[in-house]
């Protein structure tokens, strides 16, 4: 029999919301690549702060379905990664140090690793490039300088030292940092966040060139993309962007409308690029669910999408709703203390092959269980955890083929007994 002190609470939406993350959680500088047939979004892990979370990538099929990957690269100051595939079959990943705002060069022979620190670069906010003209592998930093490598794939020096070094001229408005380019159309494009990270003064601008070393120009001086208090849009910057089939996306990273302005706890967001017949680009409209941009790859469905939940602990802002609207930057929490348990009532028996959990740090440790139930009062489980304390990465994707109408995510506890337990969204996957 079902216990009379159970808190139940109903689906609910906020009347606002700022574009919905691509990932769930605090994750910032999005680099976006595609290569081997997958696509690639290297990170900075956000949240903390007096350091940034472990380093993770995020790999994709489709930009809409991700799944997390740790490097395995011991640096609590791991910044702004950006990773390309060299001629050799090596993979190649800058990154910048907030200690001494320096780059540095890894090599790995895959995208998960191991990698292999290579050489130190005197710039900040490196974003590595091929141009597809000359084919050379290239950096751009945020001292403006243009960074050309050892190309020649026979070198002992290839992609681990720099041939040439030189600024890149142009009038830049507002120029700050994350500068990325590339290239359209026998175009150049430069892309940059001008403003501040901490401030809602943040923003994306762009210039054109005709070569990657030629002087670049401003069809506009005022932001692409910028703050948008109507849309509760603040302080998007670090941008990177792609094409797909013709489609251009801009990738960046946006401040949690509840904590800005803020440089420590940023969402990683895109949007679909439009240029008119000069080549410019229009500004850039933000899109609330960019899975609705028709490039779900998936064969499965989320079915407990706005489904009823029940909790026994919510803490005020924070209702169980918010872990299953679909949403990556919303979130139930739990009171501080063991044993908290959030249930969904799929509203019938269904079929279920995977089920996800997104807690709020991907790299702190959680001991828990997923049950399920034909009448929420039997249960069985699905997936185990509390024999082993694991990070939430490790245990995010639990696969069982099972018919059940209610699913149960029981947490023993969190890492520490000063962390509330808190998930950003619970999925529950059938087939299409």
């Amino acid at each position: 029999m079902r216990k009379l002190f159970l808190l139940i609470i109903l689906f609910c939406t906020l009347s606002v919301f700022s574009q919905n993350p691509v990932i769930p959680g605090y994750f910032a500088d999005p680099s976006i690549r595609y290569m081997d047939g997958k696509y690639y979004l290297s990170i900075t892990s956000d949240g903390y702060e007096e350091h940034n979370g472990e380093p993770f990538i995020w790999v994709s099929d489709d930009l809409v379905n991700w799944d997390v990957k740790y490097l395995g690269i011991n640096d609590r100051f791991f910044w702004a990664p950006s990773m390309i595939k060299g001629d050799n079959g090596k993979y190649y990943m800058v990154h910048q140090n907030g200690v001494d705002y320096l780059a540095y060069m890894m090599e790995a022979e895959s995208p998960l690793g191991p990698w292999k620190r290579t050489c130190q670069i005197r710039d900040f906010d490196v974003e590595l490039f091929r141009d597809p003209v000359s084919n050379k592998i290239m950096g751009v930093g945020s001292w403006k300088n243009l960074l050309v490598f050892d190309n020649d794939v026979n070198s002992p020096t290839y992609m681990r030292k720099l041939v040439s070094n030189d600024p890149i001229e142009g009038d830049f408005t507002d120029f700050t940092e994350g500068p990325y380019i590339f290239y359209k159309d026998k175009k150049y494009y430069l892309v940059w966040a001008g403003g501040h990270c901490w401030l809602d003064t943040y923003n994306v601008r762009y210039a054109m060139s005709n070569a990657p070393d030629k002087t670049y120009w401003e069809p506009t001086k005022t932001p692409i993309l910028d703050t948008t208090p109507d849309k509760n849009l603040f302080g998007p910057g670090h941008s990177s962007v792609i094409e797909v089939n013709g489609r251009w996306f801009l990738f960046y990273h946006r401040q949690d409308p509840f904590r800005y302005p803020t440089c420590n706890y940023r969402f990683s967001a895109a949007s679909e690029l439009f240029f008119n017949d000069k080549g410019e680009i229009i500004k850039v409209e933000p899109v609330d669910d960019f899975s609705s941009l028709g490039l779900d790859k998936s064969p499965y469905k989320n079915i407990a999408l706005n489904k009823t939940v029940t909790t026994n602990s919510l803490k005020a802002n924070f209702p169980p709703a918010m872990a299953v609207d679909g949403r990556n930057d919303s979130r139930w929490e739990a009171e501080l203390g063991e044993d908290k348990w959030i249930t969904i009532d799929l509203g019938k028996m269904e079929q279920i092959y995977k089920i996800q959990v997104d807690f709020e740090y991907f790299d702190k440790y959680y001991l828990y269980k997923i049950e399920y139930s034909d009448n929420n009062d039997d249960w069985s489980v699905y997936a185990d955890y509390t024999k082993q304390a694991k990070k939430a990465y490790e245990t995010r994707i639990s696969e069982k083929e099972v018919t059940a109408r209610y699913v149960r995510i029981n947490v023993k506890r969190a890492e520490a007994k000063s962390a509330a337990i808190s998930i950003w969204e619970i999925k529950v996957f059938a087939k299409k």
